[in-house]
């Protein structure tokens, strides 16, 4: 991601996941930010789908899915 895109925010749901989960959702992040400049991204890792929104403060929110 640019220096503008970061996720700036875990929810409680990723907080308590993994470092190793929470780098390759930001990997994620960065590759599809390149590809799309969006406000909301669906990333799948693990075969398992977590969002990825800007918040409007502080970078992007990531989150599971049951918290959006």
């Amino acid at each position: 991601m640019n220096s503008l895109k970061f996720i700036g925010v875990w929810t409680q749901g990723l907080a308590k996941e993994s470092s190793e989960l929470r780098e390759k959702i930001e990997t994620a992040i960065d590759s599809m930010a390149k590809e799309k400049d969006d406000w909301f991204y669906k990333v799948e890792v693990n075969g398992k789908n977590y969002f990825v929104t800007d918040n409007g403060e502080f970078g992007y929110t990531a989150m599971l899915p049951e918290e959006y």
